[in-house]
């Protein structure tokens, strides 16, 4: 049985034990993860818990719409086991007659099949599993990297691994190339510290003299460890401040087992910055609809 399930009644335990022992396992779906980044989600249930997905959704001049979270790369359908693709096609097509235009980004372990009235996109992300010694896994680091590396211990100071919260957003917010209101810098806190709260969180910065000049956010679920936000100031940049974060990120997890999520990208120049680390593309789908009249479109 496949049933849409409002949030009020979702058996939270039986959904995360689900995520947890997914293939596809990450902190994205998350019951607790969910409710920080969202305003409203609901999920597809089918029988009793074997296959989940969760529905992020908003109104907006009362019509409902779906949409993916910030900080939120990937979810879809999450079981422990194979999932389907005509299950996740019945599962669209549920949510085309109840939302009016959408778009999902599903998880790696989904393969969704190009049929209309859906548009299908494919993303990377790049990723690498912690599971040599760090000797091992710097061998496998590009010159340029290495380069970088090596520049950014002479050029910079001690890497930190506490840094607050507001330091890393105030840093942020200060080198940021997107245009946000400070509503978005505040709710951007409220999520770290959250992800902290439940002790998945870990920030990585590099202090010189008094000035942070880098920083990275790394959220931790089960299995993986997600690179989640970053930020440098015009120093840090100059400095490499970032290649020598992710190389000291490497060095303290090397043999744990973790997936290293860079958590993007279809950019080039940042594809080759996590290709230069040993890091693989692994292609994720991205879905949308829209059943809005043309003259509503622009409302989207």
């Amino acid at each position: 049985m496949l049933k849409l399930v409002p949030r009020k009644e979702i058996d939270v335990l039986k959904w995360d034990d689900l995520i947890a022992s997914s293939p596809a396992e990450t902190i994205y779906p998350y019951c607790w993860y969910l409710d920080t980044v969202s305003e409203n989600w609901s999920a597809l249930v089918v029988d009793d818990y074997r296959f989940v997905m969760p529905v992020v959704w908003k109104k907006k001049v009362g019509m409902k719409y779906i949409y993916q979270p910030f900080y939120t790369q990937q979810l879809g359908v999450f079981g422990r086991e194979y999932v389907d693709p005509e299950l996740i096609q019945k599962m669209l097509r549920i949510l085309y007659k109840k939302f009016r235009f959408g778009g999902i980004n599903f998880n790696v372990k989904n393969l969704v099949g190009e049929d209309l009235p859906f548009i299908v996109d494919d993303k990377s992300n790049y990723v690498m599993t912690l599971d040599q010694d760090y000797d091992i896994h710097y061998k496998g680091f590009t010159s340029n990297a290495k380069r970088n590396i090596k520049k950014s211990i002479e050029l910079s100071e001690q890497v930190e691994r506490n840094l607050p919260v507001e330091e890393l957003v105030r840093l942020k917010r200060e080198n940021d190339v997107l245009q946000r209101s400070e509503e978005d810098y505040r709710w951007m806190v409220k999520v770290f510290e959250t992800i902290q709260q439940h002790d998945a969180g870990k920030i990585y910065a590099i202090r010189t003299g008094s000035e942070i000049t880098a920083a990275a956010f790394f959220a931790f679920s089960k299995t993986r460890a997600i690179y989640l936000l970053s930020a440098s100031s015009q120093t840090g940049k100059e400095q490499r401040g970032m290649f020598r974060i992710i190389d000291t990120f490497i060095n303290d997890y090397a043999g744990s087992g973790k997936i290293l999520d860079f958590e993007g990208s279809n950019i080039p120049s940042v594809a080759r910055f996590f290709g230069g680390f040993g890091a693989q593309a692994d292609i994720y789908q991205s879905v949308s609809f829209n059943r809005l009249p043309a003259t509503l479109t622009k409302l989207r």
